[in-house]
């Protein structure tokens, strides 16, 4: 701080010039006192705007609380638009508990100004906001259960989008890169379907944008965003929303560029935060070099996979299981009595007995920790299951079972490749003593050569009915049907 531009201030000597040297010249950890301060709220009234705009940010370095209001009762009278966010700028610097009303009406007044998107509101409200918020409990906006209609992109498995066309064809769909898209208004109404991984909006405007921060977040600003938000919800106002950056490397620049381009081009209607969000807007690179821009309803509650109280390392996520559970349907008895010999923490016994009612369900695991996992998920999902800690190739049943249904044991897991031949040669040879004529095998596995080695070495009792390439991030797994024979 120079002791002679606060000379020349105290004695209106340039007196704006002088401000704005001052200004320049304050640190993080410098403070006012003093006469200069006195002057500083003199200058409030002067009749040079630019000489109130800088007093105005020069009061937010000084110690004394009372500046809070003095800066308020001045932002009140102040007649220029582009001078009022200078007096919350130095507002923020101050304990605004006490003032918190009359700010959430000078916020009210501003987002329903007829000319919301004047720069002189937008930066107004860019000051606004966070102070509002840092003082506020934000209750989350309730999404109605019937609204206009809105495009919905619910994501599946790559290549098994036609698992979810029976359930949606009552509406408007058609397949796309992630899954399929459907035209709906009752969201609600798909929470339902088990065979998709999640519900994306989709937002005009924001498919195949280079990965430029500015470009996306102008993009985002003018995009349909708002007008789903509001077919949406009940609510309208400002929205709480998180970044997603969901690129292939992270690129916390781009993200901080959007999140900067979104407070200047739409304050009124999004506020970033990192917690208590109402939505998120995930930043997704789908091709090299590119993003596409997409809505989530952060509260939007889905209950279909909440059993899924324990997880292990090994665990199928819910929907691949349920998917699997559509491709293999047609195959699937009704009251049938199913065996997993490989059960883990339960996801693929209990979505086979959501699938179709079964007469009898057992899960076998050679792991203490994995099965006391299922027990529990089996009990949230309210399905009977018994649960066995026995190693599947030693186990021998009292009646037979109609069908297998297992996600297989991996190399990746077991890091012994002769005990996993062993498991696989000695579980292919024990299947005719579990499972009844005429039944079906379901093997979900990364080991395609180990199964297709079995099949042709058990083919004299084994058929392969149909086989499935299953990708699976980096990987590929397979899905096979195998019939028992007659």
């Amino acid at each position: 701080m120079e002791k002679n531009v606060v000379k020349n201030i105290l004695a209106d000597i340039d007196l704006r010039q002088n401000l704005i040297k001052l200004k320049g010249s304050m640190t993080a950890v410098d403070t006012l006192d003093g006469p200069i301060v006195e002057k500083l709220c003199d200058c409030l009234s002067h009749e040079d705007p630019k000489v109130r705009k800088n007093a105005a940010l020069l009061l937010g370095y000084t110690k004394n609380s009372m500046m809070a209001s003095v800066l308020l009762d001045a932002y009140k009278n102040e007649e220029k638009d582009f001078v009022k966010d200078a007096y919350l700028k130095g507002m923020s610097h101050y304990d605004c508990k006490p003032y918190i009303k009359e700010l959430q009406e000078i916020q009210n007044e501003l987002m329903n100004s007829e000319v919301v998107d004047s720069k002189h509101i937008k930066a107004q409200l860019k000051v606004l906001n966070p102070m509002i918020r840092s003082y506020s409990y934000h209750k989350k906006k309730s999404i109605r259960l019937l609204h206009k209609e809105v495009d919905v992109i619910l994501t599946t498995l790559p290549y098994y989008q036609y698992t979810l066309f029976e359930q949606v064809k009552h509406l408007r769909y058609k397949p796309v890169g992630q899954g399929v898209l459907v035209r709906t208004k009752a969201i609600y109404d798909l929470l339902g379907l088990r065979n998709y991984r999640e519900m994306i909006f989709p937002l005009s405007g924001c498919s195949g944008l280079a990965q430029d921060g500015h470009l996306i977040g102008k993009r985002i600003a003018q995009s349909n965003l708002v007008d789903v938000l509001h077919r949406l919800y009940d609510a309208e106002g400002c929205f709480y929303y998180r970044l997603v950056d969901q690129m292939r490397e992270k690129k916390s620049a781009v993200i901080n560029d959007v999140v900067q381009e979104l407070i200047e081009e739409m304050p009124s209607h999004l506020q970033n935060v990192t917690s208590d969000y109402d939505i998120e807007i995930l930043i997704r690179e789908l091709k090299p070099g590119t993003v596409n821009v997409y809505l989530k309803l952060s509260s939007l509650d889905n209950p279909r996979f909440n059993y899924r109280r324990e997880i292990i390392s090994n665990s199928m996520q819910p929907y691949v299981a349920a998917t699997l559970m559509e491709v293999a349907k047609p195959y699937m008895g009704m009251h049938s009595r199913v065996l997993d010999p490989f059960c883990g923490s339960g996801v693929t016994l209990i979505e086979r007995c959501m699938a179709k009612p079964v007469k009898f369900a057992m899960g076998l695991d050679i792991y203490g920790e994995g099965l006391e996992a299922a027990k529990k998920n089996a009990i949230a999902a309210n399905q009977a299951i018994h649960f066995v800690n026995k190693d599947a190739n030693r186990f021998v049943n009292n009646e037979m079972f109609d069908e297998i249904f297992t996600d297989m044991p991996t190399y990746a897991q077991m890091k012994d490749t002769r005990a996993l031949k062993n498991l696989y040669d000695n579980f292919f040879k024990r299947i005719h003593r579990h499972v009844l004529p005429g039944g079906y095998v379901f093997i979900y596995t990364t080991e395609i050569s180990l199964v297709e080695k079995n099949l042709r070495l058990n083919s004299d009792y084994l058929t392969l009915i149909e086989h499935y390439d299953v990708p699976r991030g980096k990987t590929m797994a397979y899905f096979f049907i195998i019939q028992v024979n007659k």
